[in-house]
C-alpha cells in the first residue's frame, strides 16, 4: 500500500499534500506553478514514482450548491492524465478547502503569501478523503 498525493488545482498554483506509508496523517507538501495539464500531470507523475505514491485524489471544485464549475473540466482532465500515466486518481469535493486553510493559517498568525495556503487546502482536501476510508 502506497501513499496518496492530494492535489489543489488552481489556476495558476498547485497545492499538494501527502498521506504517511500507513494513510493515516495529511500533511501539506508543496506547491508547483501551474503550466498546463500535460506538464502537471509529468510532474505528478514523477513525485508520485519518487514519493512511493499509488493514488492521487484531485480536488473538484464544486459550486455552494454542488453544481460543477469552470475548473471542474481541468481537474477531470488532470485526473484521466493520471490515470492514462498508471496512477490511480480519485476526484475529491473540495469545496470551503481553501476557505479552511485560510482559516487555520491565520489562526496560526501566519499571513497569506506565496502560495502558503495551497498545499494546506491539499492538506484539507486529503483529510476529508482519508476520514471517507
Amino acid at each position: 500500500m502506497g501513499r496518496i498525493l492530494a492535489v489543489d488545482l488552481g489556476t495558476r498554483r498547485v497545492g499538494l499534500a501527502v498521506t504517511d506509508p500507513l494513510r493515516m496523517i495529511a500533511s501539506p507538501l508543496r506547491w508547483l506553478t501551474f503550466a498546463g495539464e500535460g506538464p502537471l500531470a509529468g510532474q505528478l507523475l514523477r513525485l508520485s514514482a519518487e514519493l512511493g505514491v499509488d493514488r492521487a485524489v484531485v480536488g473538484l471544485p464544486l459550486h455552494e450548491d454542488g453544481a460543477e464549475s469552470p475548473g471542474c473540466a481541468p481537474a477531470r482532465r488532470l485526473a484521466r492524465r493520471l490515470q492514462d500515466g498508471g496512477l490511480e486518481a480519485v476526484l475529491w469535493d473540495e469545496r470551503y478547502s481553501s476557505l479552511e486553510a485560510e482559516e487555520a493559517l491565520r489562526e496560526m498568525g501566519v499571513k497569506r503569501r506565496g502560495g502558503r495556503v495551497d498545499p494546506v487546502a491539499a492538506a484539507v482536501i486529503l483529510r476529508d478523503y482519508l476520514r471517507s476510508l
